[in-house]
């Protein structure tokens, strides 16, 4: 019920959302348009805006990094290593959820004040935010004490993750002309959902093969 009504509530504003239109003038069938909107995009994103090529290889580097520790590391950590029960995964899926929607707010709220310089201190902090939970497993502590760490450690990393994705797609629209806009978009969000399964599949291998280390 929740989902049927957070789904009407946004048709209901997408009513409101008033955007130009400009058709274009296109030549030949809809293999040959596609071949020319996919060139064009490639040259712009390749060569006219390189920088927008580098933050796309950067967010994705980023998704594959944390996406792939979080979903996969998260549940071998609480149900293998710690050997805890489902309530206490429920939980921690809970806080990475809420820390999620921290960090989108969170994203809104800095949008102004970020800098581009600074995202390298959102991804250093990536880094960091995952330490504790290293060292937590080092020390001869309790259980819930290990597992309230690295669900404090990885909801770090998700806050972060947020606030970068978000603010780097925020610059990458503002660097896109309004007519671009469209197919770098579909770039990025391709190559973010290419890069999380794999992320997923080399962190569940490197979990196997470490795990009694």
């Amino acid at each position: 019920y929740a989902s049927v009504g957070c789904f009407f509530i946004t048709a209901l504003f997408e009513c409101f959302i008033k955007l130009s239109y400009q058709r274009s003038e296109s030549k030949g069938g809809i293999l040959s348009v596609v071949k020319q909107d996919f060139l064009s995009s490639m040259r712009y994103i390749s060569k006219e805006q390189t920088n927008i090529a580098k933050m796309l290889l950067l967010t994705a580097f980023s998704r594959f990094f944390v996406m792939g520790i979080t979903i996969v590391g998260l549940p071998f950590f609480v149900r293998t290593v710690l050997g805890l029960n489902a309530q206490y995964y429920g939980a921690a899926e809970s806080s990475l959820a809420i820390a999620t929607i921290l960090g989108s707010v969170a994203a809104g709220l800095l949008a102004e004040k970020l800098k581009i310089h600074r995202l390298a201190i959102l991804l250093a902090s990536m880094g960091v935010f995952i330490i504790p939970a290293g060292i937590v497993f080092l020390c001869p502590v309790d259980s819930v004490i290990k597992y309230v760490v690295t669900i404090v450690s990885f909801c770090g990393m998700q806050i972060a993750i947020s606030i970068f994705s978000i603010f780097a797609v925020s610059l990458i629209q503002q660097r896109t002309p309004n007519h671009m806009i469209g197919k770098v978009m579909a770039y990025i969000s391709t190559v973010t959902l290419c890069v999380q399964p794999i992320g997923q599949i080399i962190y569940g291998f490197l979990f196997d093969r470490f795990s009694n280390m």
